[in-house]
Order: structure tokens, then sequence, then C-alpha cells
């Protein structure tokens, strides 16, 4: 493609998108824009040059079947969304945030979310406003903890980790970490082990990448190491956790609540209807469930779109 080409680009989840980004494209070429159906996006996006994508869409490999796609702007840490590997077949180019450590420092988004659902967790917040909607004002029956009286286990030091860690500092929290990262292994609160992390840990934060190696990574066996009655976090993908096992541990009272803004399959309308953290969650209090929205502040999605962009508008400018 010459620069001088008029793109076609698809904006898929155009809600609160970024003006100076869409302004940005738009003097590039023509925009389209949804929302789409998963089939609507597939059919519009075949003579398109570029789509910009948020988590709405799978994109799979029948997607790229007759397609002039050849750039997806994703402003995302994780690509479990799209078929990477049918994108390379398909010769479409991935422009995303991972890499990009250095930009995502100031996005913190994420982490603050994880707090939020941190406290929302251990001080019963969502019941408690509850109960008193339906008129009553039983205080006994949300009694806590201090945050200072408890060890945070952060599984994954990376940007958000380390982030999450700072939180942890000012509330006077102990806490510990696991990484793979070998410059990480002399940090004074690094452990050698994941199970050395999960012995220690009244809460558990889940901070590591979705990747074929780590799938179902938080399995029983792991479960079963934790402190009896310790709480999970997880703002990071569903399929980090193996949900089944995990209901087990909430019903045997190994694992006392979660609080997780994924869910395995996701994206998926019936395999996220079919979750066994949601049909538990539905009769206990334990399970908190949010529709992943941690990194959904308009401040940190405007600056990722205006990232994204300008990386695609580079890349225009080097053919």
């Amino acid at each position: 493609m010459e620069e001088r080409k008029r793109y076609k680009i698809v904006i898929a989840e155009p809600e609160d998108f970024s003006q100076a980004a869409e302004k940005k494209l738009m003097e590039k070429g023509q925009i389209i824009k949804g929302p789409f159906t998963t089939e609507e996006l597939k059919s519009v996006s075949r003579d398109c040059d570029a789509m910009v994508l948020r988590l709405g869409h799978y994109i799979d490999r029948d997607f790229f079947k007759d397609t002039d796609l050849k750039f997806i702007l994703t402003p995302t840490t994780g690509l479990d969304h799209i078929d990477c590997a049918a994108a390379e077949r398909n010769n479409t180019d991935i422009i995303s945030l991972q890499g990009h450590a250095g930009f995502l420092e100031n996005i913190p988004s994420t982490a603050e979310h994880t707090w939020a659902l941190l406290l929302a967790l251990l001080r019963k917040i969502p019941a408690a406003a509850s109960h008193v909607l339906e008129g009553n004002w039983d205080r006994d029956r949300f009694k806590s903890r201090n945050l200072n009286a408890l060890t945070l286990g952060i599984l994954g030091f990376g940007r958000v980790g380390r982030q999450i860690s700072k939180y942890a500092e000012a509330f006077n929290m102990d806490y510990y970490f696991y990484d793979l990262a070998k410059t990480k292994k002399n940090h004074p609160r690094a452990v050698s082990t994941v199970d050395d992390l999960l012995k220690k840990s009244d809460i558990l934060s889940i901070h590591i990448p979705l990747n074929k190696e780590n799938e179902n990574f938080l399995d029983q066996r792991k479960l079963n190491k934790l402190k009896t009655g310790a709480l999970i976090i997880n703002t990071s993908r569903g399929e980090l956790i193996d949900e089944n096992a995990l209901v087990n541990s909430l019903l045997e009272g190994k694992v006392a609540g979660l609080a997780t803004d994924v869910l395995a399959g996701e994206l998926y309308p019936e395999k996220r209807r079919n979750s066994p953290l949601l049909s538990y969650a539905r009769q206990h209090n334990a399970v908190i469930i949010t529709p992943h929205i941690a990194g959904a502040t308009l401040d940190s999605m405007q600056i990722t779109e205006e990232f994204v962009v300008d990386e695609f508008l580079q890349r225009l400018s080097k053919q």
C-alpha cells in the first residue's frame, strides 16, 4: 500500500471512542463505524484495510477468510480475543499495547479496579449495600478484617503487579510476589515458588498473562495450598483458573471469596451463561463478578486508542 492511498478503516466499537484518534484516522480515509454483530463485522471488514477492536468480539480463523484486512488495532495488552496465528497466516499485522511497558506504566485503571474489587470483597460491600436496600441494618453480619493484618500474594510482578504492590504499601499491608523473571528473584518480597506464595497469602491477586502453558494455572492442587479462608482477586484472564476446582474450594470453605473481572470463555454468551462461577455467585454473596471493566475508564481507553492509532500511522508512513 502506498501512503497516498485512501484507506477503509472499521471502528468495531465506536462508543466513547477517542475523538482525537478518530480524527487522525479520518485524515487517512473512510471510517466505517459499528456497533456490529460479529457476523456483520466479518462482512464489513472483508474489503477494509484496518480494523480498530476492543474486547467485544472474538476474531477467529474463519474471520480471516476472503479478507483484505491488513491491520488490527487493539488497545489491549492481552490478545486472546484474536486468533493471532490465523492473523499471521493472513499477513494481518496486529498493533496492540504488548511490549510497550514504558507507556503502560502511566495507565493505572486495571490496578485501581483490582484494589476496588479487593476492598469490596474483603469488606462485603455489595452484600451490605443490598442488605440495607432490603430494609435491614445488621452491622454484625458484615464484620471483616483490617488490611494491615493480612498478607497479599501477587502472582505476577509485571506492570499491574508492581502497581498493586504500591497500593499494598500505602495501606500498610504485608505482601509477597512470585514472578518468572530472573531479574526479580533478588527482590526482598520475591518468593521462589508458586506454592510458597500461596501458603503465605490471605489474599491472592492474579496478574499473569494467558498462554497455552498456563491455562488452568490455578488448579485444584494449587488452590489447596492457599491459606484456609483466603480470598482471590482476578483481573487478568478467566482461563487462568480452573473454575470448577475453584467452586469446589469455595464450597469446602478453603477459599472464602472471589472477586473477578473475567470469566473463562466470556466472549461466548452460552459459555458465559453456563459458567460455574456465575452459577455459584447467584446463590452466594462471597463471589463478585464484573464484566471485564478493569481497563474501561474513559481516560485509559482514549489514551490507549490514541496510542495504537499513532502506531498504525507510523507503520503506514514507512510503507
